[in-house]
């Protein structure tokens, strides 16, 4: 992860703190890639003065950490609390314009490092807890003449001391406070929200600025997080369910624990309101044990074909053209279906996963590479496993990777059983091959197969019959399992 790519907003709780203040609230915000951030990282604070030099670290060692939970980016901790070395009571006293350094783990490889720069805290609170400090001092050292509490009359002191109620204010002052205010009474060159135009309207009004999406694929049991995200001021959320207000459901993500297909399927939407205006967020449906016979991988618009479990013949009989000695026929039972990619892993999908990887592959491989639509080739089984690596985080960070699954290499088996989509013949066509067929076998010496002496664009020749396209020619596929002779036993999964 690029760490030039994370990033923290920091926020400092208001509030009056004395001098001996033991500790003071700290808030920030970390979101990676414009994800917000979830789950544990461990922290490391410390203060510096304005010649960089640290007045203050959490532990006793500079690298030492505490464990915070982090919740849709956004973080709390007490600097001085939680385990930390105490806040020194005259730190804001003896320096100015002190400045906060955070730095995190985020468990992603790359270890303890700064996030975001220093963050000055000589803000109002501690301005004020640093005069008030200043006071004191001077109040000790004054002279033995000075007026102190101990000095005031008891009539002084109750005055001091009272409680003003409602029963003491003035009829002229309650009157003013209990008062409606009519229309009739708002001055005429007063500016009213319906006189306000579209453009500056949508400066006020709420704005979504990312949309809630539901997995493609949820059984039964998991948990389902709908997330969105808004801009405004003063905003108020309420989820719904069929156009029907959720419960409790006030905030910008809605959690559904321990999902049931009977309580919970259905369209879902966010209401996001304030006092200039109401925006609605798009509907995802959920559909528990849907089992979807497509699916799309939403960053990079890869299609996808629901295999269902059963049986079949894998290998070839040897009286069949071409067959390798390594082929036996044997009988493998599948019981778990699976989803396939429609056609080959394109030029455009492999960069848009693999660029700015941090294992410094080439996000454009081989040959072709400006042909989008090309089959990416040149890549090896590891810089496979990188890409799968990535676009599973890539998925699994926008909460869009049901619980238990993830994008891998099918098998040997699982691949053919795709190959064959339920035929038994050397092709899923039949026994022949030729060139309207395939994109196949050029070979500069002998010439045979078709012409086209490179890869095409995936998706020109005709589907097997399950939808699969290109499973014969353009280019080899990567399989996840290794190379050996079949079993002869019939195998389940």
């Amino acid at each position: 992860m690029n760490k030039q790519s994370i990033l923290l907003l920091i926020v400092f709780l208001s509030g009056c703190y004395s001098l001996f203040s033991a500790t003071i609230p700290y808030a920030g915000k970390v979101s990676v890639n414009g994800v917000n951030f979830d789950g544990q990282a461990q922290f490391s604070f410390s203060i510096l003065s304005p010649n960089g030099s640290v007045v203050w670290q959490q532990g006793a060692e500079a690298n030492a950490t505490i464990s915070v939970p982090v919740e849709n980016g956004r973080y709390l901790v007490l600097l001085g609390g939680q385990g930390m070395n105490p806040l020194p009571p005259a730190l804001f006293l003896e320096h100015d314009n002190l400045s906060l350094r955070v730095r995190a783990d985020l468990s992603d490889g790359e270890g303890l490092r700064i996030i975001g720069p220093d963050q000055p805290i000589t803000s109002t609170p501690h301005a004020l807890s640093t005069e008030v400090a200043r006071r004191a001092l001077v109040a000790d050292k004054v002279p033995s003449g000075a007026i102190t509490r101990d000095m005031l009359s008891l009539s002084v002191k109750q005055d001091l001391n009272r409680t003003v109620t409602k029963s003491m204010l003035g009829q002229d002052v309650l009157s003013d406070l209990n008062r409606t205010v009519t229309p009739q009474m708002i001055k005429s060159s007063s500016i009213t929200t319906a006189q306000l135009n579209e453009q500056i309207l949508k400066y006020l009004k709420p704005e979504i600025t990312h949309t809630p999406q539901a997995p493609g694929l949820i059984f039964g049991g998991q948990t389902v997080t709908l997330l969105s995200q808004a801009e405004g001021k003063y905003l108020s959320y309420q989820w719904y369910k069929n156009g029907q207000p959720i419960g409790g459901a006030t905030g910008d993500r809605y959690v559904i624990r321990d999902i049931n297909k009977t309580r919970h399927d259905g369209n879902y939407s966010l209401v996001v309101s304030n006092d200039f205006g109401t925006v609605t967020t798009p509907s995802p449906t959920i559909d528990v044990n849907g089992t979807p016979t497509t699916h799309t991988v939403p960053s990079i618009s890869m299609d996808m074909i629901f295999c269902p479990p059963g049986t079949f013949t894998m290998g070839s009989p040897t009286s069949e053209t071409g067959r390798g000695g390594d082929e036996t026929q044997h009988q493998v039972t599948l019981t778990n279906g699976f989803y396939l990619g429609k056609y080959e892993v394109t030029q455009a999908q492999y960069e848009t996963v693999m660029t700015a990887n941090s294992e410094g592959l080439n996000a454009k491989p081989g040959s072709w590479q400006n042909n989008p639509n090309y089959p990416v080739n040149s890549v090896s089984w590891n810089d496979i496993q990188i890409f799968l690596s990535r676009l599973n985080d890539m998925e699994e960070t926008a909460g869009r990777l049901p619980t238990g699954w993830k994008y891998v290499l099918p098998t040997e088996a699982q691949w053919e059983y795709a190959c064959r989509a339920g035929t038994t013949t050397a092709y899923s066509w039949g026994n022949d091959i030729n060139s309207t067929r395939a994109n196949y076998n050029w070979d500069g010496a002998y010439n045979t197969g078709n012409d086209f002496k490179q890869t095409r664009d995936v998706g020109q020749y005709a589907a097997n019959p399950w939808g699969f396209f290109d499973m014969q020619g353009n280019v080899w596929e990567w399989v996840s399992d290794w190379k050996a002779n079949y079993f002869t036993g019939a195998q389940t999964d």
